[in-house]
């Protein structure tokens, strides 16, 4: 079987997460008049409500395919989106999650590739440049509301490094979890009020990736911006929780050539070099990633982001450039490792 070959049914892009081409892509009738009849669906396509809802495919009859391949882009557990595929009547099938589970073993039949971290590598060709003098020390690109994003933007506020920053923290994105600052996290600055809605008065429109901000600008690697700061805040999607989610903020920070301190989920750093990437622990205290309470991990983040604010900025960033480059390149070489298992897992599923 020659997989450049296969031609696939899909509604979307869906398909390409599974390593096919576009020119792959071929409507119903298609498909089903090949030797080898394979569709590729987003999970809960036919779940009204949901996000990938399409009344169109809501009656698909999927017993027709000789394989079904599923796709989530999200962090939903594998065992949820098992259940649900037993509903849908695909007797040949695999499933590609976009997190991981602590507590969940992967079924043979899934295989993990974070969606978010690769998709938007075939929008932004990569730039080679890295300036060594830049005018703000951080960036820290909040999108939309979460209670770790509220304790990073108090913090800032709080000792004066904002005015220092190129940050941003909108109410035009869709997908928060709170709407007030959780008491949890108030309770470290009394008196203050959260900086949000906020736009760094640092921030030149023409440095924005977009004149109208949407979930969409989640797909472009701010350049203007990076040029512009020494290092970057990483406010990840998931702040707290046992889900290891590898989102677009990595991504562009991986393949920018970043310096981050990571606010997230404990023990997320870990697992980000398990994958084969490096962290800065060799000019930083990473130890935060391990501490279990969620604002006493925040707090010993910002210690670092604390630390890096009184260093000599050019010189740090020469002595982690080989991590950076390093970084750049796994993350292309990681796509490709994780399209290789899938061709492999879909190959042997067809024999």
């Amino acid at each position: 079987m020659n997989f450049a070959q296969l031609l696939v049914y899909s509604p979307g892009y869906e398909a390409t997460h599974w390593g096919f081409d576009y020119p792959q892509i071929v409507d119903l009738p298609t498909a089903l008049a090949q030797p080898t009849k394979i569709a590729v669906l987003p999970v809960y396509y036919n779940k009204p409500g949901e996000f990938s809802f399409k009344p169109e495919f809501a009656t698909l009859d999927i017993g027709q395919f000789d394989l079904v391949l599923f796709t989530d882009i999200e962090f939903r557990q594998q065992t949820e989106l098992m259940n649900w595929i037993d509903t849908t009547g695909a007797a040949n099938w695999l499933l590609c999650v976009g997190g991981l589970w602590n507590w969940e073993t992967l079924d043979p039949r899934t295989v993990y590739r974070p969606s978010w971290s690769f998709t938007f590598l075939q929008w932004n060709p990569p730039r080679e440049v890295f300036p060594l003098q830049r005018p703000f020390l951080f960036d820290c690109l909040c999108g939309t509301r979460r209670r770790h994003r509220d304790y990073v933007m108090l913090s800032l506020a709080n000792t004066g490094l904002l005015d220092y920053s190129l940050a941003t923290y909108r109410d035009v994105f869709f997908g928060g979890d709170i709407t007030e600052t959780p008491p949890e996290v108030a309770e470290q600055f009394p008196g203050m009020t959260v900086p949000w809605p906020y736009v760094s008065p640092n921030l030149d429109p023409a440095w924005e990736v977009k004149e109208n901000m949407d979930n969409s600008v989640s797909s472009i690697v701010p350049w203007e911006i990076y040029n512009r700061t020494y290092y970057s805040i990483l406010v990840e999607t998931l702040g707290y929780g046992d889900t290891y989610l590898m989102a677009e903020k990595i991504g562009k920070c991986l393949h920018a050539r970043r310096l981050f301190v990571h606010f997230g989920a404990p023990n997320w750093l870990r697992q980000l070099r398990e994958f084969g990437f490096k962290t800065f622990d060799s000019v930083l205290d990473e130890s935060y990633d391990s501490i279990q309470n969620n604002v006493a991990r925040w707090s010993a983040a910002f210690e670092q982001v604390k630390w890096l604010s009184q260093q000599d900025h050019p010189v740090l960033l020469q002595k982690v450039k080989p991590i950076l480059d390093h970084n750049h390149n796994r993350l292309y070489e990681f796509r490709q490792e994780k399209f290789d298992e899938m061709r492999r897992l879909i190959e042997s599923h067809l024999k």
